[in-house]
């Protein structure tokens, strides 16, 4: 085997194996997760997840004018959870395989533990089809279905979806350790 044959292939390994550690990181940050911290919205205005007309749970839409909004728990989770299990995954990088019900249009979980629930068969989803792309695949062009990204290739959306999987796990654990520290101050004798 030459040496560019086993580059491209531990590349594929290692980022199949980063993407599995941090969705891993993640998940274990979220443990114990509950509804309060969930829906809690640590300054007035959030983008969060909320009970539709329907009935349904719907997240807000993120492209308001404006500065950039700031987010619950449940908002940020569902964002990760549709960048892992998007259908434009598949689709940019021609694996054939139905949508997985993680579009940021579909509903959104109810309850921490339903979304907890959600996120992981979304990273199964995701780690199927890192495991389905075959090698070539990794180098190519995308082709005009990736739209304005056609002539990047799947490694470059690989790529991209890792750094989503790490900041937005980062900043899941960040929103978490505010929801604690405010209860916490709002429970010390003054």
């Amino acid at each position: 085997m030459d040496a560019k044959v086993r580059g491209v292939s531990d590349a594929r390994s290692d980022i199949i194996g980063l993407s599995d550690y941090v969705y891993q990181r993640t998940q274990a940050r979220l443990a114990g997760l509950t509804d309060d911290e969930y829906f809690w919205e640590p300054v007035p205005g959030c983008l969060t997840v909320r009970r539709a007309a329907s009935g349904e749970y719907r997240a807000d839409d993120a492209s308001r004018p404006g500065a950039p909004p700031f987010t619950t728990i449940a908002w940020r989770l569902w964002h990760l959870i549709e960048n892992y299990g998007g259908k434009r995954n598949p689709e940019w990088l021609g694996v054939d395989r139905p949508p997985g019900g993680f579009e940021r249009d579909d509903p959104a979980p109810a309850t921490a533990t339903e979304a907890l629930a959600v996120f992981d068969r979304a990273h199964a989803f995701w780690q199927d089809l890192l495991q389905q792309l075959p090698e070539p695949s990794w180098w190519q062009p995308m082709g005009p279905v990736a739209g304005p990204y056609a002539e990047a290739d799947g490694a470059s959306l690989l790529l991209h979806q890792l750094d989503e999987q790490i900041h937005h796990g980062a900043e899941l654990g960040v929103l978490r350790d505010l929801y604690l520290h405010d209860r916490a101050e709002s429970h010390r004798p003054r």
